[in-house]
């Protein structure tokens, strides 16, 4: 849509996030991209070759005016997310774990059972704080890729 009237791409970007639903990106350098840049869930503007009114339209300003930034941004950003979702559901799982070990009726049970047949319970306050400070500090980056 380089040769568009700047009315056009606004339309374009407004009936695909409207209608569609869709999470829309728009790159631009020029003052006709500012509706459209301001539209768009995402507006990217180029730092060297773009206007002052693109580039205060824009979300993110690229400073090298490659596209293959935008890429490689993107990759990364996903790849953030994949990690902070893997570590919240670790932490989540070595936290309900560890609560159910000592504060459920039900473990208590088993720590009583225990108590009674062996003489100890199977897991103490420490070694429930040692489990937790491990798998924080070793088991968590074991999550990322």
């Amino acid at each position: 849509m380089a040769r568009s009237s700047p009315m056009d791409k606004h339309t374009l970007v407004k009936h695909l996030r409207t209608t569609f639903g869709e999470v829309v990106a728009v790159t631009g350098d020029g003052t006709n991209d500012a509706p459209a840049l301001h539209e768009a869930d995402i507006g990217l503007a180029m730092g060297i070759a773009g206007t002052e009114v693109a580039k205060e339209s824009a979300d993110v300003i690229i400073m090298d005016d490659n596209f293959s930034t935008i890429v490689t941004v993107a990759k990364w950003g996903r790849s953030v997310y994949i990690n902070i979702q893997k570590f919240v559901q670790f932490q989540l799982i070595v936290n309900v774990v560890a609560f159910f070990c000592s504060n459920n009726v039900v473990a208590l049970l088993v720590n009583f059972a225990s108590a009674c047949w062996t003489g100890s319970t199977p897991l103490t306050a420490v070694q429930l704080l040692w489990v937790n400070m491990i798998m924080d500090t070793l088991g968590a980056p074991g999550t990322c890729n």
